[in-house]
């Protein structure tokens, strides 16, 4: 089986303790699940770069990925259906959407809102699938490898546009607070920024002794490989690129892996394999929102 090892890290009460219906309280599980998949797997085969992965002795892919699981503290009160809420952007969703709860906020307890799944008996499960999540409270992602040939894990171009709301002089250089490439060499004049009125005007190169990778500390400018820094500033509305070499390209496509195999794990391991679910899943619903869904 895929899933190698589950951690369970911590087993807590759900909301508090508090009771749903005939089926009672819940417990929350969270922890980390270990991988290991077979690059030659028909079934493995179609990930992007998986072939190109670093392989153990048994010639399998390696990584691990956070989850999250609410069962009922009397399983045999749950309707034996697993509910496997797809991940956005590392923040869980059916919460909001099947419960009515308060959005995702990083760090803070879940809210069970009006507990319609816990009141059916589901169990719902979390598993995180994106390598470049934000680092923050209570998101959860996955441990990727990176791809590599006879020198070593692959340097490449990249290209990153982002189009800010406010004026500012430094942009991360990824969308929304996610993890960003790092640039290779801070002084390569190789690197282009360009700036264009709408996604549709011509593209204008910023000169390179304009702008830098940066950022601003107590009002300095800063080296930094994961910023941009534009002494005359970015300006809302328009949309720039950034293109640049770095190093490292995650085999990303693991996160569906991920997925699949936990919810497998979850529904058919034995509790020998560690699995906390062994023996009560006979049906599993998978759902997803906007790129999850």
């Amino acid at each position: 089986m895929p899933v190698t090892k589950i951690e369970i890290k911590s087993r807590t009460p759900y909301a508090g303790g508090q009771g749903f219906g005939e089926v009672g309280a819940y417990q929350q599980l969270d922890g980390v699940v270990h991988f290991a998949v077979d690059p030659e797997d028909g079934a493995n085969e179609t990930i992007a770069d998986i072939k190109l992965a670093p392989r153990n002795g048994q010639g399998l892919v390696e990584f691990e990925s956070d989850f999250r699981v609410l069962v009922p503290m009397d399983q045999s009160k749950g309707n034996r259906r697993l509910f496997l809420d797809i991940l956005n952007r590392g923040k869980y969703s059916a919460a909001k959407d099947m419960n009515s709860a308060a959005a995702f906020v990083p760090g803070a307890a879940p809210d069970p809102g009006n507990g319609f799944l816990m009141r059916q008996g589901y169990t719902v499960a979390w598993c995180g699938w994106q390598f470049d999540v934000p680092e923050a409270a209570g998101i959860m992602g996955i441990r990727v490898p990176v791809v590599v040939d006879a020198a070593g894990p692959v340097a490449g171009k990249i290209v990153v546009t982002f189009a800010p709301n406010a004026p500012t002089n430094v942009q991360l250089l990824s969308d929304r607070d996610h993890r960003a490439y790092p640039a290779n060499n801070l002084e390569d004049w190789n690197s282009v920024m360009t700036v264009q009125e709408h996604e549709d005007a011509p593209e204008e190169i910023i000169p390179r002794d304009q702008w830098s990778f940066a950022r601003l500390e107590g009002g300095k400018r800063v080296p930094d490989p994961r910023h941009a820094y534009l002494e005359a500033g970015f300006q809302p509305g328009k949309v720039y690129q950034v293109i640049y070499t770095t190093t490292g390209a995650p085999v990303g496509g693991l996160g569906l892996l991920a997925i699949r195999d936990f919810g497998i794990f979850l529904r058919f391991a034995s509790a020998d394999d560690g699995n906390p679910c062994a023996g009560k899943i006979d049906h599993t619903y998978v759902s997803g929102v906007s790129q999850s869904g």
